[in-house]
């Protein structure tokens, strides 16, 4: 993360952001904001002719003419006053919503070059989590600035002027107002900062409480254990440890700002009094008086609004700004993008992972080649490094120590755009229809009905159509309205979207928990058989499955402790043999019948 900067700083970097973004609609919200600002100013001038005209009416020196166009000339200053201020607000909305759009695109770009591995670092969720709230709030945060250059400086520019010119000490009491509530500001700004940087940990706890409660994915296991209590207790824990943090802050905040408001509230005590003083001894017109008095309660407001509100909000949140910037600015190894070649051979030379907050290696100092076109089944105990490793090989994770390489060229030096494919345990289920959950592996591939029919088939997906009937059309999911299908569906769907995806390189990491040992091996088979001209990697901790492969790699522990066949590793004892003794009982009797088994 980089240096944190003053606001000024920090919302000249956000302006560059969204002047890039979005050049033309910034350029009109400048215009639209200079425009504001007059209108209000040329309330009091008009005011003040007005005024004027009355009094010189009221002696019988000026005609009801020229008094009725002076009260037409302030009737419309007023109207376009409140015209420019729809306008401007309403602008400002639809500028927000179209940078809103552009700076999440920023975010999933830069979410989008990140290792796999950054989702395991707390720190990096954490500064994911700041940048989504920079960006809801960059936009008017920012545009303080524009509004207090170019709105709200055009109008106090213009008051000041005219003030200047009636007496100049009226003029010169403008700026000594400010200087109270900046003051006020600027320590807010180092207090909100402190607050966003010990709020965001517990905001992120509190969001998963919130979801153990009601998410659809933990509510029934949740309802079922009855831990909606306790979920709830903890979560009400966080937002009272955030309510203190959050009150402590504000009450900091009231009494600087209660203390620095007094004193600006006797400086307009003392305007007051100068414009008395002045009316009465006749260096101001009682006309240029009446205006600047009816209008002293909207400078008022406007100082206190872009000081204590507009100002005062913003420093509270640039914090938040900050957060973003530093997150799209994270430097990133920039890959050269490359289709994995289809003759691909794939070595590990030394390689070892540790997570993020972790001492321990996950996979420690392996080497071994998988050559084109092998099928390679990696198996062991839960815990020992299997889906590490096949993430690893894929590029998703950047060895601690040691390299991968395919063809020779470093894995993690390239962004493998094309020819990867793979089907991970915890897969996704997209409430879309079926062809779609299918085709989504290859977006710019041709649709072929034929062929996600028959991959349908081939996995036996069955949506109680029967194979010879499936609708492509189906919508899956309940959430709109679809039909809902088993995990074990779900699952065989998952594989043929995997397969679905043209690759030379595809790899299963243990897709087949929801299916029964049996129906798995089945699969498997068929697997084998579409995979024939691919290099192929299986992850499985049934060892049925495994035989398949032409070549078993046995993890323990993060290292690999055998290397061979089937029948090679059945031979000699060792961690292999162990597993597949424990395990022999429940497809003993099966063996023989399910590898006689084809699939229709």
């Amino acid at each position: 993360m980089r240096q944190k900067k003053n606001f000024l700083a920090g919302s000249l970097s956000g302006l560059k952001v969204l002047f890039r973004l979005k050049t033309n609609m910034m350029l009109f919200y400048v215009i639209f904001a200079i425009l504001h600002g007059l209108s209000w100013a040329l309330q009091i001038i008009f005011m003040q002719r007005f005024f004027d005209s009355a009094e010189i009416y009221s002696q019988g020196k000026l005609g009801l003419t020229h008094i009725i166009f002076a009260l037409l000339a302030m009737g419309l200053t007023y109207i376009f006053s409140q015209i420019m201020n729809g306008v401007f607000n309403c602008f400002g909305q639809i500028c927000n919503l179209a940078v809103g759009k552009e700076l999440n695109k920023l975010i999933f770009r830069q979410i989008d070059n990140l290792d796999i591995s950054s989702f395991e670092d707390t720190k990096r969720l954490e500064d994911i989590d700041k940048a989504v709230n920079g960006s809801k709030s960059m936009f008017w945060v920012c545009t303080t600035v524009l509004d207090v250059i170019f709105f709200y400086g055009t109008y106090f520019i213009a008051v000041g002027g005219y003030l200047f010119k009636l007496k100049p000490v009226l003029g010169i009491s403008i700026v000594i107002i400010f200087i109270p509530s900046v003051v006020s500001k600027l320590l807010n700004i180092i207090t909100f900062r402190k607050l966003e940087d010990e709020s965001v940990p517990l905001r992120r706890q509190a969001a998963y409480f919130e979801k153990c409660m009601t998410d659809k994915e933990y509510f029934k296991e949740s309802q079922i254990l009855g831990v909606v209590p306790y979920f709830e207790q903890l979560y009400h824990k966080v937002l009272s440890d955030l309510g203190r943090l959050t009150i402590k802050a504000q009450s900091y905040k009231s009494i600087v700002e209660f203390c620095l408001s007094l004193i600006t509230v006797i400086c307009y005590g003392a305007v007051i009094y100068l414009l008395f003083i002045s009316v009465m001894s006749r260096s101001i017109s009682i006309g240029a008086f009446a205006a600047v008095v009816a209008s002293i309660n909207r400078i008022y407001g406007f100082v206190n609004e872009v000081v204590s509100e507009r100002f005062g909000w913003a420093s509270e949140n640039i914090v938040m700004v900050e957060n973003f910037m530093s997150f799209i600015d994270s430097p990133l190894k920039k890959k050269e993008k490359m289709s994995v070649p289809e003759e691909v051979c794939i070595r590990l030379d030394g390689v070892s992972y540790v997570y993020p907050n972790s001492s321990k290696k996950a996979l420690d100092n392996i080497s071994f080649t998988i050559g084109d076109r092998q099928t390679v089944a990696i198996v062991g105990e839960n815990g020992s490094g299997k889906t590490t490793l096949c993430r690893t090989i894929m590029g998703l994770y950047s060895p601690s120590e040691g390299t991968v390489f395919y063809n020779n060229i470093p894995v993690n030096s390239v962004s493998w755009t094309d020819g990867v494919s793979a089907v991970f345990q915890k897969y996704c289920q997209y409430k879309m229809t079926l062809r779609d959950n299918i085709c989504i592996s290859d977006i710019d591939k041709e649709n072929n009905d034929s062929r996600i029919k028959e991959l349908c088939r081939q996995c036996r997906v069955n949506l109680g159509q029967g194979y010879d009937t499936i609708d492509l059309h189906t919508f899956l999911g309940r959430d709109f309205d679809g039909i809902e299908i088993s995990g074990g569906q779900w699952q065989r769907i998952a594989i043929a979207r995997g397969l679905y995806r043209n690759s030379n390189l595809i790899i299963l990491d243990e897709p087949t928990a929801a299916i029964d040992p049996m129906e798995e091996t089945r699969l498997y088979l068929d697997f084998a058989k579409i995979c024939e001209k691919k290099t192929a990697i299986i992850v499985t901790h049934r060892l049925a499955s495994a035989q398949i492969a032409d070549r078993i790699i046995v993890l323990k522990d993060g290292k690999v402790v055998q290397d061979g066949s089937h029948e090679e590793l059945l031979r000699v004892e060792g961690e292999y043999k162990r597993m597949y003794e424990l395990q022999q009982k429940w497809y003993t009797e099966q063996k023989d019948n399910v590898f006689q088994c084809s699939c229709p």
